[in-house]
């Protein structure tokens, strides 16, 4: 790491608060004055914050997520690998029933929702060691950057606790504060997790049916469709001012972009749109237009690497279930 990147690493970190709980101070109290309805009482609140620690080891956890930090190329050999591909491989014809049933209904591959979930958790096997609590309190109040979304997540967080029975400080998950295999966040648990095994009750913490039916839902609520690519491969010349930055819904259509020289596949519906991405590596740039189906993936994590690396993850799922 360049040393200045050092630096602000280290001004973010020493900038903290250096408070050891969350009892008695003025920006929980006007947070809590404010928040609504939590499930919980206040007074209930306020003594699970009073018996919570700050932990500010985290912060620099997120400001150093891979996709901020390498290059394509090194984010790709660090997540597309052989034994994920493998694993989802193994996971996918494990849940075959409902995922086939999902992509029915959704319109989401089976492979999609596979690779997201080996990303996210490693197909359920590592959801999360840090205390939610802990984790949702120390970034609401002690990383003002982002104190006011986190704020949100933590008001939710006690609202979710109090509707599914748990115990606020027991639950855990990751770094940033998302439960559960597909790694929701607490607003995105209310909006767009579902009950995917009938028994009338949205359980992340421990129902692979709830979470795959959650992913599913969450892509198809942000514009999946079926049976459209996920990603093209650009081999033609590009010029930078095509780039998009970031992802985007509304792009040109296929038709356009071969007038500018990319070949399409055959298959394809020239009146799609996309937008052209470029992916870093240690030497030249890799390029891919993405349609909708790679816009909505990006809504999950708003990383292209982060998106990329789900479709290649899924590419390989997809080899060994051509008859899925």
């Amino acid at each position: 790491m360049k040393k200045t990147a050092w630096a602000w690493l280290l001004v973010g970190i020493v900038s903290l608060p250096a408070f050891a709980s969350f009892e008695n101070r003025d920006n929980v109290s006007k947070w809590l004055a404010n928040a609504g309805d939590l499930g919980f009482t206040k007074t209930e609140v306020a003594q699970y914050l009073a018996q919570t620690t700050a932990k500010p080891s985290i912060v620099p956890v997120l400001l150093n997520a891979p996709e901020r930090k390498l290059l394509w190329s090194g984010y790709q050999q660090r997540l597309v690998t052989p034994l994920r591909i493998k694993k989802g491989r193994d996971f996918v014809k494990k849940h075959a029933v409902q995922l086939r049933l999902l992509a029915q209904d959704t319109g989401v591959d089976a492979a999609i929702i596979g690779a997201i979930a080996g990303i996210e958790s490693d197909y359920g096997a590592n959801m999360g060691q840090h205390l939610t609590l802990r984790v949702l309190a120390t970034l609401s109040f002690d990383y003002p950057r982002r104190s006011e979304f986190y704020q949100r997540q933590l008001a939710q967080f006690f609202r979710l606790s109090h509707s599914q029975g748990l115990d606020p400080m027991r639950v855990k998950g990751s770094a940033a504060g998302a439960v559960g295999m597909g790694q929701f966040i607490p607003t995105s648990y209310r909006d767009f997790a579902v009950d995917g095994d009938g028994d009338e009750r949205i359980d992340l913490f421990h129902s692979s049916a709830d979470n795959l039916a959650s992913i599913a839902n969450y892509l198809a609520r942000h514009g999946w469709r079926a049976d459209e690519p996920w990603l093209l491969n650009v081999e033609a010349k590009v010029d930078p001012v095509w780039l998009s930055k970031k992802s985007t819904r509304k792009g040109l259509a296929l038709t356009q972009w071969q007038l500018r020289g990319i070949a399409m596949p055959s298959e394809v519906d020239r009146a799609l749109e996309f937008n052209l991405y470029a992916f870093s590596t240690e030497g030249d740039n890799e390029y891919r237009l993405g349609g909708a189906n790679f816009y909505a993936i990006t809504r999950y994590n708003h990383s292209l690497w982060y998106s990329r690396a789900v479709v290649e993850i899924a590419q390989g799922i997809a080899q060994d279930i051509v008859n899925f």
